[in-house]
């Protein structure tokens, strides 16, 4: 009700009916849009009131609300947007936990539609409705490669790129992503493919056919927002993966919840125990920075260390990028 109403207060929850039960009623409210300052779990006394108060007398930042009202793109718009050059590229550093030091990019396609800039939660399902999923995606690697070979060239780092579950299905990407990387002396172990659990399932015997293709090839293969899905150990240990991608759900709790932080622990140490990298994406504060240093995750992106950025922005960040204390 409170959100139906825009309340604009902050709100603390309380109550007696344990931890999991308050984090999860938190976490209800604010995807609903409340500004919650924090839990405070009953009984509690004067001084944990002025304590808890004091700690959360800053301001809180309103959640983001999806625009609901601008008009969907059509199929012709994002055809003319891939013929013309529209669809670009926002590049998110990735580091490593131990020191900080600059391991890679994430490139992260935007559209750039007359001036407005379109993010892909509103035209990917709609290239892969349409069939045009391929193309986008073959612009998207073509791009990321280039601008690693170009800007990178020397430096050992790598490039992550999303690849839709439609796109596992073409038999010959991994030819055209080799080809790639091939044109522009980029070896191709400097690429990383993220992979959604459920983009795996969508045909598994074609899904293993190809990852496979791929990593003989040379690439690595991630497999993203782990931990969400029913079988993500059973894609683990089925499929030639040699990343763990934590997905970002935990990782933005890791503050707030204890059960948070034991999946990403458990996560990490899975992913090590099969002598795989892990990556946190996330991470916004320096607190789950130093919880993920101390479990001993391998990769650390998220705001805290940069937002998704346009190529002239990302090179002159890596310029200056000095690593973390």
């Amino acid at each position: 009700l409170l959100a139906e109403r825009r309340c604009e207060a902050m709100v603390v929850i309380t109550s007696g009916v344990g931890s999991r039960v308050l984090d999860a009623a938190r976490r209800t409210a604010a995807e609903s849009g409340l500004r919650i300052a924090g839990v405070l779990g009953k009984p509690f006394t004067m001084d944990e009131v002025k304590a808890f108060l004091s700690r959360h007398s800053g301001p809180v930042a309103r959640p983001r609300v999806p625009v609901r009202d601008q008009a969907e793109p059509t199929e012709e718009e994002l055809r003319s947007g891939l013929d013309h050059g529209e669809l670009v590229l926002a590049f998110q550093p990735k580091v490593r936990c131990e020191d900080g030091a600059l391991a890679g990019f994430e490139a992260l396609v935007r559209w750039d539609h007359g001036g407005t800039i379109i993010y892909p939660d509103r035209f990917i399902p709609l290239a892969e409705r349409t069939g045009l999923i391929d193309q986008l995606t073959e612009v998207v690697l073509r791009d990321a490669v280039r601008w690693l070979a170009t800007h990178f060239a020397e430096a050992h780092v790598a490039m992550s790129v999303n690849i839709s579950a439609r796109s596992l299905s073409a038999h010959e990407l991994g030819d055209r992503i080799f080809d790639e990387c091939r044109a522009n002396g980029l070896d191709p172990a400097r690429l990383i493919l993220e992979v959604t659990e459920s983009s795996a399932m969508h045909d598994p015997h074609r899904s293993l056919e190809l990852l496979t293709r791929l990593r003989v090839r040379g690439f690595h293969l991630s497999i993203d927002d782990f931990g969400t899905g029913f079988s993500s150990m059973v894609q683990l240990v089925r499929l030639p993966f040699s990343e763990v991608k934590v997905d970002k759900s935990f990782v933005m709790e890791l503050a707030r919840s204890q059960e948070s932080r034991a999946v990403v622990r458990s996560i990490v140490d899975l992913a090590a125990s099969l002598g795989l990298r892990s990556t946190a994406e996330g991470v916004e504060d320096a607190e789950a920075l130093a919880y993920l240093r101390e479990v001993g995750c391998t990769l650390a992106q998220g705001y805290y260390i940069a937002r998704p950025m346009f190529s002239e922005a990302a090179l002159a960040w890596a310029r200056e990028w000095k690593g973390l204390a």
